[in-house]
């Protein structure tokens, strides 16, 4: 797991409070983006056979500071500066490299003619609009065949016009920001510069070592892996099914009149038998939300449950966990906030409103999205390695399956929830054929070779 925050700010403040100097932390940031773009015009120098050409914008503050400390340990680049106010951070770092004889450029450059541009305008901090000139740069600079880097995080991310980065390179600790759904599109592969401060975080990053699935022992039987009820329709209860079934489930029943797959038992009602329930997917009647059965039983709660005043019921639960998609989020908002909360108006702050709803609701909320959110009590973890792939219908049943698996297996209810969405996002980002041809049935099938 790697380290998230809110902002920039406080991870520099703790670290100061350790003892280490700005100065410290600067030099370790500009010396790591200068391994990365070295790295980088190295590749493109193999693909052209020519030296790669390295161009640096910057604005005025620490993001720029972090460029020309940057740009001393590679010698060879070329700088513009956009012309804004320059703090003393910046001047001190500048007044450095002049040392050098390094000069910058008067005038524009032609960026069609480099090979890499870094971006080091504005950072984290920085709440201004764009001003035209800056956005006529950065329309330039997109258009551009280059690599594009950006520092920490792309200038203006989540305003209209911003830096498209191919790669970025986060100092010290990944921000929230960059992990907002919107963001997917625009900061490319996410890097992690090591300024040498461990941040104390609530929030993390799960990667692909973090996972941990079913271990099955050779002196087993079914009963050792626990018995799932699905309650939903045919189509979507066989997929959550098949899915438990082929993520380690011993035993899934199915509540509906039929099922798609002979794996499948067919069930008339609920029992106390049940290990684990996964409920809502397709289901039209949610009278079984008051069945008194459940209380005593792990849920999962997804799709038309949260349309039904009744989920409430269950929200203060530990052993519960929800997975909404943002249009059920905002619905199941209204519920419990009795507030509108806009779908756009939610993806633009999904960790803010994942946040405030953990503090006030005891499950484990799963706010489904391009960067998964899992939010409990104060934590948040954050699953980004999943792909348009999934964007189809029938991924989510399947991953509701998967959740009831573990919890059936005696996972507690977090560990069931990170698990099961990592896995999930880990199978679509191994499938290499066409993503517009990827379907919950291949996403079933992907669980074989995790």
């Amino acid at each position: 797991m790697k380290a998230i925050c809110k902002e920039a700010q406080s991870f520099d403040k703790e670290a100061l409070e350790y003892g280490l100097s700005e100065d410290i932390l600067l030099e370790n940031a500009g010396a790591t983006l200068a391994l990365l773009v070295r790295k980088e015009a190295k590749k493109k120098q193999k693909k052209t056979g020519k030296k790669a050409k390295i161009l640096f914008l910057l604005g005025g503050g620490n993001n720029a500071a972090d460029g020309l400390v940057a740009m001393r340990h590679l010698k060879h680049c070329k700088a513009y500066k956009l012309g804004f106010k320059e703090n003393t951070t910046y001047t001190k770092q500048e007044a450095i490299l002049k040392n050098y004889g390094f000069e910058f450029m008067q005038k524009e450059p032609h960026f069609n003619a480099y090979d890499v541009i870094v971006d080091c305008i504005l950072g984290t901090g920085a709440k201004r609009n764009l001003d035209e000139r800056t956005a006529q740069i950065l329309q330039k600079a997109n258009k551009s065949k280059a690599v594009k880097i950006a520092c920490d995080i792309p200038t203006a991310l989540g305003q209209k016009l911003c830096f498209k980065a191919d790669i970025t390179l986060c100092m010290g600790v990944y921000k929230e920001l960059v992990l907002e759904d919107f963001a997917k599109d625009f900061v490319g592969k996410l890097y992690l510069a090591n300024l040498g401060h461990k941040f104390k975080a609530k929030s993390f990053l799960l990667q692909k070592k973090d996972f941990q699935g079913i271990q099955r022992k050779k002196n087993s039987h079914k009963g050792d892996f626990g018995h799932i009820y699905i309650a939903a329709n045919a189509s979507a209860g066989s997929l959550a099914g098949l899915g438990a079934l082929h993520f380690g489930a011993g035993l899934v029943s199915l509540l509906a009149p039929e099922s798609f797959s002979p794996l499948l038992m067919l069930k008339k009602d609920l029992s106390n038998e049940a290990n684990a329930v996964a409920l809502g997917m397709g289901l039209e009647n949610l009278e079984l939300l008051r069945n008194e059965i459940l209380k005593n039983i792990p849920l999962v709660l997804d799709a038309n449950c949260f349309s039904s005043k009744d989920i409430l019921l269950h929200l203060h639960r530990k052993d519960v966990v929800i997975t909404p998609h943002p249009k059920e989020f905002s619905r199941l908002w209204q519920l419990c906030f009795n507030e509108i909360l806009a779908v756009d108006e939610l993806q633009k702050n999904r960790f803010m409103y994942a946040r405030k709803f953990a503090e006030q609701y005891e499950c484990v909320l799963v706010l489904k999205g391009a960067n998964t959110l899992i939010a409990y009590k104060e934590k948040i973890f954050v699953v980004n390695i999943g792909n348009e792939a999934l964007a189809k219908g029938g991924s989510g049943d399947v991953l509701s399956g998967m959740i009831a698996t573990l919890l059936a297996a005696g996972f507690k209810a977090h560990k069931a929830a990170k698990n099961a969405v990592l896995a999930h996002a880990l199978v679509a980002k191994k499938f290499k054929g066409n993503p517009n041809s990827f379907t919950a049935l291949k996403l079933i099938k992907g669980l074989q070779c995790l």
